[in-house]
């Protein structure tokens, strides 16, 4: 099983609705699964919220310890990383988690 480190917890505690996403990616969204922005929306109440689940997730302070690379399209497409600058990152964290589990 999985173990991430611990988050500060200040980084959770503006209670919007940023922080409501990157708490469910993080104590909801395990090594090798992936949730669609969609889902994500819905987890976190906010039902076709997907483009602000992106943007969200774009301001993810800890982005290896709040997992939103396993965050990916409907189809099953991985969408953007970082803003798009390193969507090959994405791509290969995704990869890499498949293989250890």
């Amino acid at each position: 099983s999985e173990v991430l480190p611990e988050v500060c917890p200040s980084v959770f505690n503006g209670g919007g609705f940023k922080e409501k996403v990157w708490q469910e990616i993080y104590k909801n969204l395990g090594l090798g699964q992936t949730a669609t922005y969609g889902e994500i929306a819905t987890r976190c109440g906010s039902k076709g919220a997907s483009q602000a689940i992106g943007t969200a997730m774009n301001t993810n302070p800890v982005s290896l310890v709040i997992p939103c690379h396993r965050v990916v399209k409907a189809g099953g497409k991985p969408g953007h990383y970082s803003g798009g600058t390193r969507d090959y990152l994405k791509i290969w964290l995704l990869d890499h988690e498949k293989q250890a589990v």
